[in-house]
């Protein structure tokens, strides 16, 4: 993994300040225990992402992802959130299931847990929604050929 490239900038749709680079790692067979951009040790940090799914529906998912401190760099796993997405909606709204999405930010702690207990409004999720400074995107560069 080595070549980085820049996807373009996205709206800001949440209130709070933007944080972390963030990368939706699309390869199952690669983790990200060092960085890609650094090389050095990856951390974990669990914060809840928030993921708005077509046609109109924005899930707030608690996940355990990579993190890289000296580049502010965090990852998930597209595999993982795909699976969760699936499962949930198979559930509850099986015409969802398939739909594209899209990781719009990290919620905050405290608005995350009071809406597990009552459903937040859309300006209310707004207002605790950080949106990604930045989207990057690594491709693998070299192999075989």
């Amino acid at each position: 993994m080595a070549g980085q490239k820049k996807q373009k900038k996205l709206p800001q749709f949440g209130k709070q300040p933007p944080q972390y680079r963030f990368f939706l790692n699309p390869y199952q067979d690669v983790r990200f225990t060092n960085c890609p951009q650094c090389g050095q040790k990856m951390r974990q940090r669990k914060l809840p992402l928030m993921v708005h799914i077509d046609p109109m529906y924005l899930l707030s998912l608690n996940k355990t992802c990579r993190y890289c401190p000296h580049c502010d760099l965090l990852i998930a796993h597209q595999d993982d959130i795909e699976g969760f997405l699936t499962s949930y909606f198979a559930a509850h709204q099986p015409e969802v299931v398939g739909n594209d999405y899209l990781v719009l930010g990290t919620q905050e702690r405290v608005a995350w847990k009071r809406g597990k207990e009552q459903p937040l409004t859309m300006e209310e999720t707004l207002e605790s929604l950080h949106d990604f400074k930045d989207v990057v995107k690594f491709e693998l560069v070299g192999g075989w050929g």
